[in-house]
């Protein structure tokens, strides 16, 4: 059975700048073991792009990394080896809330 998102309490990371490169950043409250959601929520007026890897040097997202429209909120499952997070806005500054929690 499908289960509403369910936000885990103090686990909400907003970025609102473009990710330098080699400074990728791990969401608060990230539990360890596969299967984690996140809410992804485009706050700002222009497209973003996210990316997320295994380290904070990871490779910044591209035109290829998956794109969140403005204003769009979408569900993500990541993967246990996906514990850093990367923004990039395209024709501005991005900003975007990540939330971790369970379900969808």
């Amino acid at each position: 059975m499908i289960q509403p998102f369910r936000p885990t309490p103090f686990s909400t990371l907003r970025l609102n700048a473009n990710t330098v490169a080699g400074s990728a950043v791990m969401p608060p409250n990230l539990p360890h073991g596969s299967g984690t959601q996140v809410r992804l929520w485009n706050r700002g007026t222009v497209p973003a792009r996210v990316e997320f890897g295994n380290k904070a040097a990871m490779d910044l997202p591209t035109v290829a990394s998956m794109a969140l429209p403005a204003g769009a909120v979408e569900i993500r499952t990541i993967q246990q080896t996906e514990r850093f997070v990367a923004v990039l806005g395209e024709g501005g500054a991005p900003d975007v809330e990540i939330t971790v929690g369970g379900g969808f």
